[in-house]
C-alpha cells in the first residue's frame, strides 16, 4: 500500500513537470509563430514598450530612475509612484543567467513564458491539496496550460505585469489551502512550525503579487468579503490563533499599501480592499468583547467604509475613472452607446478593448468549453453530493467560497473583458473541484464527466494550436512605427515627439526620444493631458493645434492615419472627445488629408499608418516674419543678394511662410530675366 502512494507521488510530481512544459510549448508556439509572419524583430509596443526599456536599463546597470523627464514631457513622471515596479528587477536579473549571445529581447521573452507557466504546475497542486484530489489537480492544470484565455496576455509579445504576478498568487491559494487543510479543527497554537511558515509564505505572496500587479485588489476583495462573511456566520471557536493565521495576506497587503510607493501615492491604505479588512478585524474584536449578534457585527464591520467617505486619500483620483465606467455601462445596460455626448472623456476613453462589454462571439472565442463545461460539471457534483461516501472538499476550496469567486468574476468579464484572467483561473479550478466531488461519489455521473472532460480539453486547446499566429497584435503596424522610431534615432537627436498614447511607448523606448503623451491612465494629469490633446486636434484650427504642440515642448509630431475610418469610430480618438465629426478647418483633416498643405508644421517622413512633421514654433515664426521683412526691404533696395539670402533664411524656420516665398520667385524673375537690379541702378531709375 506505501509502495502504491508512493508511485501516485511520483506520478502526480512528473505530471507537474509535464504541465509546465505543455504550457510552456503552448505559449512558445504564440510567439514563435507571431515573430515568423513579422521576419524580423518583434519589438514590443503601448506600455509594454515603456517596461522593456525599463528592464534594458536595469539589465545595463544604469537603474530605474526615482524621476524620469522625458515621459510625459516637460513635466516628467515619478517612476515609482505611477507604476508597480517590480518585475523590471526580477526579469532583468534573470536574463543575466541566460547566455549574451541570445538577445535580450528574446532572453526576456523565454523568461516571461518559462515563469507564467509556472501557473499550471501550481494550480494543479492547489486543486490537489484543496480537494486530496491529484486527477483533479492534472485536468485543471490541464486546462489552465492550453486554454486560450489564459494563454492570450502570456505568450510574451508584450510585458505584462500579470505574468508575474499570477504564479504568485496560485502559490498563495495552494499555500493557503495547504494551512487550511493542516490545522483542521486543531488548536492552530500547537501546530507545527511548517504550518505557520506556509501561512507566512502565502502572506508574503499575496503581498507581493499585489506588488507586482494592481489588479490583486481584485482577487484581496473577493477573499476579504468571503472571509468577513465566514467570519460573521462561523466564528472561529479555537482562538486567537486560527484568526491570525488567516488574518495573515490581510496584514501582508496592509503592508505594501503603506511601503509601497506606487499603492501608497493611490491611496491603497484607504481603499475598498484594506477597508474591509480593518472591518474584519473590528468585528472579531467584537465578537471577543462580547458581541454575539451578526446584525450588531455586520454593523461594526462595515463602519470602515466611512473613512472612504471622510478620510481625504487618492484612491478616488486613482480609480474614480473605472467607477465612472462602471455606472456608464450600467446605465447603458452594457452597451457602448453610439452618441458620444452622452458619456464623459473618461467612460469614453476607457471604454475600449481591455475594458469592452464581453459579447458572445467574444466569450465563446475566449472560452470555447471551459464555461459550458463547468455547467455540466456543477450539475454532475450537484447530483453527486447527495451520496457521497467521503467528506467534501474543505478549506479554501469550499464551494461557497469557489463558486462565489467565480459568480463575481463571471460578472466582472462580462462588464469588462479585462478580467478573463480570473475568471479563467476560477473556472479551472471549478471543474477540479467537481471532478473531486463526482469522483468521491463513484456514481455514472463521472464516466459522463470523463469522456467530455477530454472532448473540453481538446477543443480549448485547438483554439490555440490551429492558428497560433492568430493571436498576436494584428492591429500593430509593426513595419511602419520601426520606420518612424528608426528615423528619430537616427535623425531625432532627443528631441521631444508628440504622438497618440498608442505610439507613444515605441517612440520612447525604441526612438530614444521624449514624449509629450503617456500611455497610462491612471492619474488625472495624465488623462486631462490626452482629452486636451485630442480636443484640440479635432476641434480647433491647425493654428491652435501648433500652439498647444509648441507650449507642450514638441519638436516633431506624430500623426496615425485612420482617424477618419467608417468602421468603428467609437474607438477612434474623434468619438473619445465626442467629436464624431469634427469641423472643416479641424488640424485633424489636414493631417489626415493634407499633409503637404499643412502650414505650422513641416512634412518630415510618412508610410501607409504614420506622418512626421516637425513642429514650427511660434518663435521660430515670429523670427520668420522678421526676417521676411528685411528680405523685402532688401528687395526694394535693389540688394538681390540679401534678399534671396533673407528669405532662405526665412523659410528655413517657417516653410510656409508666404511672402518669404513671393520674395524668392521675383528674384529668381528677376535673374532669369537677365535684370541685374542693383542699389547703384535704383537711383538711375
Amino acid at each position: 500500500m506505501l509502495c502504491v502512494m508512493k508511485l501516485k507521488s511520483y506520478l502526480f510530481v512528473g505530471s507537474l513537470l509535464v504541465l509546465f512544459v505543455l504550457a510552456f510549448a503552448t505559449r512558445y508556439a504564440v510567439l514563435r509563430a507571431n515573430v515568423e509572419a513579422l521576419e524580423g524583430e518583434l519589438p514590443f509596443t503601448l506600455e509594454s514598450a515603456i517596461q522593456f526599456r525599463m528592464m534594458e536599463r536595469v539589465y545595463e546597470g544604469e537603474g530605474i530612475p526615482a524621476h524620469e523627464p522625458t515621459i510625459q514631457y516637460p513635466e516628467g513622471i515619478d517612476v515609482f509612484r505611477t507604476d508597480t515596479v517590480m518585475a523590471e528587477y526580477v526579469y532583468a536579473g534573470l536574463a543575466r543567467l541566460l547566455p549574451d549571445s541570445v538577445p535580450l529581447p528574446t532572453r526576456l521573452r523565454w523568461i516571461m513564458i518559462a515563469w507564467f507557466s509556472l501557473t499550471a504546475p501550481l494550480m494543479a497542486w492547489w486543486i490537489r491539496v484543496g480537494t486530496d484530489s491529484r486527477s483533479g489537480g492534472v485536468i485543471v492544470g490541464l486546462f489552465f496550460a492550453v486554454s486560450l484565455s489564459a494563454v492570450i496576455r502570456s505568450s510574451g509579445i508584450e510585458v505584462s505585469r500579470e505574468t508575474l504576478a499570477l504564479p504568485l498568487l496560485l502559490l498563495h491559494l495552494g499555500l493557503a489551502a495547504w494551512t487550511d487543510r493542516k490545522i483542521g479543527l486543531a488548536d492552530p497554537a500547537r501546530s507545527s512550525r511548517s504550518v505557520w511558515l506556509a501561512a507566512i509564505g502565502s502572506a508574503v505572496s499575496l503581498g507581493l503579487a499585489l506588488a507586482a500587479w494592481d489588479m490583486i485588489q481584485y482577487y484581496a476583495l473577493l477573499w476579504l468579503i468571503y472571509f468577513i462573511l465566514r467570519a460573521i456566520r462561523e466564528p472561529d471557536a479555537a482562538g486567537s490563533s486560527r484568526f491570525i493565521m488567516h488574518a495573515l495576506p490581510g496584514f501582508a497587503l496592509l503592508l505594501v499599501a503603506l511601503i509601497s510607493p506606487y499603492h501608497r501615492a493611490h491611496g491603497l491604505w484607504a481603499g475598498p480592499v484594506l477597508l474591509v479588512f480593518y472591518g474584519v478585524l473590528l468585528q472579531e474584536l467584537a465578537r471577543r468583547k462580547g458581541v454575539s449578534k451578526a446584525a450588531g457585527r455586520v454593523a461594526i464591520a462595515c463602519a470602515p467604509l466611512l473613512l472612504f467617505v471622510i478620510v481625504p486619500h487618492g484612491y478616488g483620483a486613482s480609480y474614480g475613472h473605472f467607477g465612472e465606467l462602471l455606472i456608464a455601462k450600467l446605465r447603458f445596460l452594457n452597451q457602448k452607446p453610439v452618441d458620444p455626448s452622452l458619456l464623459t472623456f473618461n467612460q469614453r476613453i476607457m471604454w475600449v478593448p481591455a475594458l469592452d462589454s464581453a459579447t458572445w462571439r467574444l466569450t465563446w472565442m475566449l472560452f470555447p468549453a471551459m464555461l459550458p463545461f463547468i455547467l455540466i460539471s456543477c450539475l454532475a457534483a450537484i447530483w453527486s453530493r447527495p451520496r457521497q461516501r467521503r467528506s467534501s472538499p474543505t478549506g479554501l476550496l469550499s464551494a461557497s467560497h469557489l463558486f462565489f469567486c467565480l459568480g463575481v468574476s463571471l460578472v466582472a468579464f462580462i462588464l469588462f473583458v479585462r478580467f478573463h484572467v480570473f475568471l479563467a483561473l476560477f473556472a479551472a479550478a471549478s471543474l477540479g473541484w467537481c471532478w473531486a466531488t463526482v469522483w468521491r461519489s463513484r456514481r455514472w455521473p463521472i464516466y459522463v464527466l470523463g469522456a467530455l472532460l477530454p472532448l473540453g480539453l481538446a477543443m480549448e486547446a485547438m483554439q490555440v494550436w490551429e492558428d497560433p499566429g492568430r493571436w498576436g497584435r494584428p492591429n500593430v503596424y509593426y513595419r511602419e512605427l520601426a520606420e518612424i522610431t528608426e528615423w528619430l534615432r537616427d535623425n531625432g537627436m532627443g528631441r521631444p515627439v508628440l504622438a497618440n498614447f498608442g505610439v507613444s511607448g515605441s517612440i520612447w523606448a525604441y526612438g530614444k526620444s521624449p514624449v509629450i503623451l503617456h500611455p497610462k491612465f491612471e492619474s488625472p494629469d495624465i488623462r486631462e493631458r490626452v482629452e486636451s490633446y485630442g480636443t484640440t486636434l479635432f476641434k480647433k484650427d491647425e493654428e491652435a493645434f501648433r500652439d498647444w504642440a509648441d507650449a507642450h515642448g514638441a519638436y516633431y509630431y506624430i500623426y496615425a492615419l485612420g482617424e477618419f475610418a467608417t468602421q468603428h469610430p467609437e474607438l477612434q480618438m474623434r468619438y473619445f472627445v465626442n467629436a464624431l465629426v469634427p469641423p472643416v478647418e479641424a488640424a485633424a483633416r489636414r493631417f489626415e488629408y493634407e499633409p503637404h498643405q499643412v502650414r505650422y508644421f513641416e512634412y518630415k517622413l510618412g508610410n501607409r499608418k504614420y506622418r512626421l512633421f516637425r513642429v514650427i514654433p511660434q518663435a521660430d515664426e515670429e523670427r520668420s516674419d522678421q526676417l521676411t521683412i528685411y528680405a523685402e526691404r532688401a528687395l526694394a533696395a535693389g540688394d538681390l543678394d540679401e534678399a534671396q539670402q533673407q528669405a532662405w533664411a526665412a523659410l528655413a524656420l517657417f516653410p510656409s511662410q508666404y511672402r518669404a516665398q513671393e520674395v524668392i520667385r521675383v528674384v529668381t524673375a528677376l535673374r532669369e530675366d537677365g535684370f541685374e537690379y542693383t542699389p547703384e541702378r535704383q537711383g538711375d531709375e
